[in-house]
């Protein structure tokens, strides 16, 4: 009896408890301006999603496996902490990875110990935060409405959501990546040194996670300059637009030569950030046979092993072991990547453009990428119809096309898969929510303490 009442009391003490806590938390929150306390609630519930992925959805979904590190992240982070450099257990140094990944997973496991926990729920921190700045580039590139539809679907879209609980790069690149993109709205906004300066530093870092985030900022500053220039008031004087590029240009390079001139150290050679971008390319071709992009077979079962299997046939016909060493093998692959593109030019164009289509869909299975792709397709339709009805109203559609169309050509040049779009799906959610919100009746005049926030927090 004793017992009995005792666990009646420590469910009430709980209950009291969480109220007092909710209360206090909420009169608190009041004092915040509007804008700020709808930031938090914004982070907060994405963060909650988040985490219930980690800790409930994860393990008893059965949509996708739960192989952790299957690309060794974990296992190159774990001997970045150990003080060994970036490699594999028992291999030499390597050039074959960007850093910034392993080195996220090196500080976490030195501060909370080899602990994949620590990074599954760090991860949906990326998530949160992620979904936060899909707000805020809807807020501003458009309104407040778009904002929060943007973040609603960025928080619950199944390709952000994957990557939360796996150890897997997406989630870290998709958070920079998003932020490059915010970023690029507040230079828009505001041509100043700083904003360049964010921009470029946001832009390296998300290239140091892959690399394929590292044409962007490149056509970001021919479009930047172009626009600049075509506004009247500012094509006598050219100057506002080159300082912040160069401030751009300097972020991006303090932040990726060091790890070039390290990569040199290592190789004797040149390479900017990490190696086998001829080796994805060849396996561009596997994966874009009419099996794989019709999902008659599983291009991440069936597809990688016939590519391992055309690796390993390239390099045994020479005599030579595929990636028994890293320099020997770049160079085997540069020079078959070459002699691809020169026997058949009509061929490589007919990969590039299945690979451009491939890579908003193709996932695990066909039923995941029958999903994946009827999402996209939706966005895709939203975002079209949004900016019909907004033709001739000046929105900057191109700040957030831009990036999406370089991540998507890259890709498609290289070797496309629908994994490879998670960076992309925050941008395609703010133009699909503005098409949404084209459709809507008109807003309502926001409250004053919003639309003063609104101002004040887009600086």
């Amino acid at each position: 009896m004793v017992d009995v009442l005792s666990c009646v009391v420590g469910v009430i003490q709980v209950k009291v408890l969480t109220r007092i806590i909710f209360r206090e938390v909420t009169n608190g929150l009041r004092f915040l301006p509007s804008l700020c306390r709808l930031r938090l609630w914004i982070f907060a519930g994405a963060l909650a999603i988040g985490l219930l992925t980690v800790f409930v959805l994860w393990g008893k979904q059965g949509l996708v496996d739960q192989a952790n590190d299957i690309y060794k992240f974990a296992e190159l982070g774990h001997n970045i902490a150990l003080g060994n450099g970036l490699r594999y257990d028992g291999a030499p140094l390597t050039i074959r990875r960007p850093p910034l990944y392993p080195a996220l997973i090196a500080l976490l496991y030195t501060i909370f110990g080899v602990m994949p926990l620590a990074i599954q729920i760090f991860q949906a921190v990326l998530a949160a935060g992620t979904t936060l700045l899909a707000f805020e580039i809807g807020r501003c590139v458009f309104n407040l409405r778009t904002g929060l539809l943007a973040a609603i679907a960025t928080a619950l879209h199944p390709m952000v959501l994957r990557y939360v609980p796996d150890i897997q790069l997406e989630a870290f690149l998709t958070f920079l990546y998003t932020a490059a993109i915010y970023w690029s709205v507040r230079l828009a906004e505001k041509g100043t040194l700083w904003n360049g300066f964010w921009f470029g530093l946001s832009c390296a870092a998300a290239a140091m996670v892959k690399g394929v985030a590292l044409p962007y900022p490149a056509l970001f500053i021919v479009a930047y300059l172009l626009w600049r220039h075509s506004r009247s008031a500012e094509r006598s004087n050219p100057l506002p637009g080159w300082r912040p590029v160069a401030a751009l240009l300097i972020a991006m390079g303090l932040f990726i030569l060091p790890w070039t001139y390290r990569n040199y150290a290592v190789t004797g050679r040149f390479v900017l950030i990490s190696g086998n971008a001829s080796g994805e390319f060849l396996r561009g071709y596997v994966f874009a046979q009419p099996r794989y992009y019709l999902l008659q077979d599983r291009a991440y079962s069936d597809g990688e092993n016939e590519a391992n299997e055309m690796q390993i046939q390239l390099f045994r016909s020479q005599g030579l072991i595929w990636e028994r060493d890293e320099t020997e093998t770049e160079q085997v692959q540069n020079v078959a990547a070459k002699q691809k593109i020169m026997a058949s030019p009509g061929a490589y164009l007919k990969k590039c453009l299945i690979a451009a289509f491939m890579f908003w869909y193709v996932v695990t299975t066909k039923a995941n990428s029958l999903l994946v792709g009827g999402l996209a397709l939706a966005g895709w339709i939203l975002a079209l119809v949004g900016m019909y009805r907004a033709r001739g109203k000046g929105y900057q559609f191109w700040l957030l096309l831009l990036p999406i169309a370089s991540m998507n050509l890259i890709y498609a040049a290289i070797l496309a898969l629908g994994r490879y779009s998670a960076p992309c799906i925050p941008s395609l959610m703010v133009l699909a929510a503005f098409g949404v919100d084209s459709l809507l009746p008109p807003r309502r005049p926001p409250p004053e303490s919003v639309a003063a926030n609104h101002s004040e927090g887009s600086r």
